[in-house]
């Protein structure tokens, strides 16, 4: 199986993808795994997992398990530098280098011809390659987290309580403390984590990522580093370090790599001290194509008639970090930019979109939601994108726009699509206006793929499936992760959105008039063809893309 049809077939790429990568590949003449890379569709560890599995070779890290000096002495560093490659053991009369490209068979005859050695290979990421060869040939120090930590050792050895960790932080950027701040945000990003929690508790720091939206303890510190930690985060968000009585918030602008990221801080005072939640943001995050996120042909059907509407207001609900704003602007590829007018108002800006007005959200001098969208009506827009409905007056102009024949997308915090009815009805719409300007409820979580390296068969007991009031896939094979290096130890890899679509029929627009509650909303929506969220879980479970487990913990799955 070529390369391609294998990341195709483990669900790691689309069809789609692989087609505008080849046309990459042959325009550039590079090999397809550089320009899946490239394209932001796979990462270097699944290629080379990919490669590795389909030539038949190993699989290694040059950075996780120490080389000694006699197998490194054994290639000269030019000639390892100038086939990107690194020895990694000695093995029965061979020396095995870890190599990047399987294919590079010229580099092997020129290994044995040269130094007249036996050469055997295993596969490692680019990356990985050039960081050991830092490591080994350029003795560049690889520091961990401890050893970021310590340069704090003189300081706390010696410090009373009343010492300022942050003297020089600003100014000096080899300080410990600029290290340890920066390393936390590049290993963070590493990990895929959204979100950055550091939290003081008594007697330590600890600092969590949440990671597929799980939060995992990473690393715990004393809480005499926990001052000097907040304090230039604060800087870096502009927030003011004297100021720990009250909640503040802020924003970092920075890059790890080569990619720009934004980063979102929040902070709150606690009896122990100040929390800080970072949400990293990836400004360079392809937009995904609305096809590829995973809808039932039902569900995409509907979402893709709802966005040829000429007004009216398209809502997408769920809880934070619930992916809303990718489906919010995924759902732009499915419209004619070239024809419509088409302005956003976020806070902040996530994604960089060609052919589009961005207004940024701005309140420090006056650049709100509701002023932005008042000039806005006045710029002839055909669709507008409100990032969030947060007060009555959003939600007032919004129902406005879209009864004076403008398009309106935008995203509410509620559990389920019927909820959105009863909230827009708390800010004060009246359910009259409700039921004449709304034309579909999107309600969506997101719940963890299974690790592709450790799914295994999972059968699920009948008498499990019948608590569970599941009675239809009581025959049904399940799969789940055994947990893998690949995944962490965890049995998930990435996460897949469920859905719970609501489309406004006659029916439910005179439930809305006569302000029937949720619960009416909801037995309406489903006699008329609409499925829950735990409805389309089980979809994916069916599918063996999740877990049963998985599901419940994002939904329920025996309830009405």
């Amino acid at each position: 199986m070529s390369l391609g049809q294998m990341l195709k077939t483990k669900g790691i790429i689309s069809e789609e993808q692989l087609s505008k990568a080849l046309e990459h590949q042959k325009k550039l003449s590079i090999r397809l795994g550089e320009a899946l890379t490239e394209m932001g569709f796979a990462d270097a560890e699944d290629i080379t997992r990919s490669l590795a599995e389909q030539f038949d070779f190993q699989v290694v890290n040059p950075m996780a398990t120490p080389i000694p000096d006699d197998v490194i002495n054994t290639i000269p560093k030019d000639i390892a530098k100038k086939h990107n490659i690194i020895p990694v053991a000695r093995q029965e009369g061979l020396i095995i280098v870890a190599i990047n490209d399987p294919l590079d068979i010229s580099t092997l005859e020129d290994l044995h011809f040269t130094l007249n050695i036996n050469v055997g290979c295993v596969l490692a990421t680019k990356n990985n390659i050039e960081d050991a060869f830092k490591k080994y040939y350029d003795k560049e120090k690889v520091v961990s987290f401890d050893g970021y930590l310590d340069g704090f050792k003189s300081i706390l050895d010696g410090a009373d309580e009343s010492f300022d960790y942050t003297v020089g932080a600003e100014e000096e950027a080899e300080a410990p403390i600029v290290k340890l701040v920066t390393y936390i945000i590049d290993e963070a990003v590493k990990a895929r984590a959204s979100d950055i929690h550091i939290e003081p508790l008594p007697g330590k720091t600890r600092i969590r990522f949440r990671i597929d939206g799980v939060c995992q303890e990473v690393h715990s510190i004393t809480n005499r580093v926990h001052e000097a930690l907040i304090s230039r985060i604060k800087i870096l968000s502009h927030i003011d370090i004297t100021e720990k009585r009250k909640p503040q918030d802020g924003r970092i602008s920075s890059e790890v790599g080569e990619k720009p990221i934004d980063i979102r801080v929040s902070t709150i005072p606690t009896t122990c001290g100040e929390s800080i939640v970072m949400r990293i943001l990836e400004k360079s995050t392809v937009l995904v194509q609305l096809k590829n996120m995973g809808f039932s042909d039902y569900d995409y059907d509907n979402f893709k008639s709802i966005l040829k509407k000429p007004n009216g207001i398209f809502l997408i609900t769920g809880p934070t970090g619930s992916g809303k704003s990718t489906t919010l602007y995924a759902s732009l590829n499915e419209v004619d930019r070239s024809e419509k007018k088409i302005i956003t108002v976020e806070d902040p800006i996530e994604y960089n979109l060609s052919g589009i007005n961005q207004c940024q959200v701005n309140e420090t001098i006056g650049l709100s939601f509701p002023s932005i969208l008042r000039s806005v009506l006045r710029q002839d827009p055909d669709i507008i994108i409100i990032g969030e409905i947060r007060d009555a007056e959003t939600a007032e102009i919004a129902v406005t726009s879209a009864l004076t024949g403008h398009l309106v997308l935008s995203t509410l915090h509620t559990n389920d699509a019927p909820s959105a009815i009863t909230r827009l009805v708390d800010m004060g719409i009246k359910p009259f206006l409700i039921s004449s300007s709304i034309q579909a409820i999107l309600a969506q979580r997101l719940v963890r793929v299974i690790c592709p390296k450790c799914k295994v068969p999972h059968k699920i007991e009948k008498d499990v499936l019948a608590a569970l009031n599941i009675t239809d896939l009581e025959n049904t094979e399940f799969s789940r992760g055994t947990g893998c290096e690949y995944c962490n130890r965890t049995g998930y890899r990435g996460r897949k959105p469920i859905f719970e679509f609501m489309r406004i029929n006659a029916e439910i627009r005179d439930a809305i008039f006569k302000s029937k509650g949720t619960h009416e909303l909801r037995k309406i929506a489903l006699s008329n063809g609409m499925s829950t969220l735990a409805e389309d879980g089980l979809r994916l479970a069916r599918a063996q893309i999740t877990t049963l487990e998985e599901i419940m913990r994002v939904s329920t799955l025996n309830s009405d």
